[in-house]
């Protein structure tokens, strides 16, 4: 099993990386073959976002930037888990960590990490773990990432030693690796959410009217996603009843 961590901290050795590294030894405890490889987002090479739309109407290949993108890319398609570790910078993800989302914010129209497990990791001094968690887990849902655990650490200042606090993060990090490697195991199809339902059939309706020369008509089209017939990204079981509710919903808002 290969785990891909990547790590949006500008430190290389900060809390986020720690936190990360724990996690490692807790699943290397539970599996020795485990195989761990670490991306820090701050030592390669990933251009800011120009905001051209060119990946999104064309295609990433289109992309003007030239970087380390499309190696990222086909990492996190080889890793059979992947955790993204960010620290909380004015209630937000990193800037570094939101380059990485606004670069692959064409995998929002064209998911292609479908039964892809992650894990979120969040730390902080103070406050905003929640919803930095929250904001990520569905960013990264768009793309097709299944978040399966999500756990922020809070970490206090250097000069206040709190050993309580400390283990209580401690064990809140230990219960969230063990629902993390659960799922990671589990080998069932994840059952989606009544939205993530709506979601694609709402996405399927759009681009089926798009475009043809457009990337995500094409992209939808190769996929197979465009027919009728089909209900999700992946083959899992729809009930009839949320089979018919999504259908009507969807027409109602198109």
């Amino acid at each position: 099993m290969k785990i891909l961590a990547i790590i949006g901290s500008p430190k290389s050795n900060g809390n986020t990386y720690r936190t990360v590294n724990q996690i490692e030894r807790e699943l290397n405890e539970k599996n020795d073959e485990i195989e761990f490889e670490y991306i820090q987002l701050s030592r390669i090479r990933l251009e800011p976002c120009k905001g051209c739309y060119v990946c999104i109407e064309r295609g990433e290949e289109k992309c003007p930037l030239k970087d380390d993108r499309d190696s990222l890319e086909i990492k996190m398609k080889q890793a059979d888990a992947v955790i993204f570790a960010t620290p909380v910078y004015t209630y937000n993800v990193s800037w570094i960590m939101k380059n990485f989302l606004d670069r692959f914010a064409y995998r929002c129209h064209r998911p292609d990490f479908h039964e892809k497990k992650a894990m979120i990791v969040v730390s902080t001094g103070a406050v905003g773990l929640s919803f930095v968690a929250s904001y990520l887990s569905f960013m990264l849902g768009t793309m097709g990432f299944i978040t399966c655990a999500k756990v922020g650490v809070t970490f206090a200042p250097p000069h206040e030693k709190n050993e309580k606090k400390l283990k209580k993060e401690t064990n809140k990090l230990i219960r969230q690796t063990e629902v993390f490697y659960k799922k990671l195991i589990d080998t069932k199809p994840v059952k989606p959410s009544f939205l993530k339902l709506l979601a694609f059939k709402m996405q399927q309706k759009a681009f089926s009217s798009a475009p043809q020369d457009l990337a995500d008509f094409k992209f939808w089209k190769d996929k197979g996603w465009l027919q009728k017939k089909e209900d999700y990204y992946y083959k899992v079981h729809v009930g009839k009843v949320n089979k018919i509710i999504v259908s009507l919903i969807s027409k109602f808002i198109a």
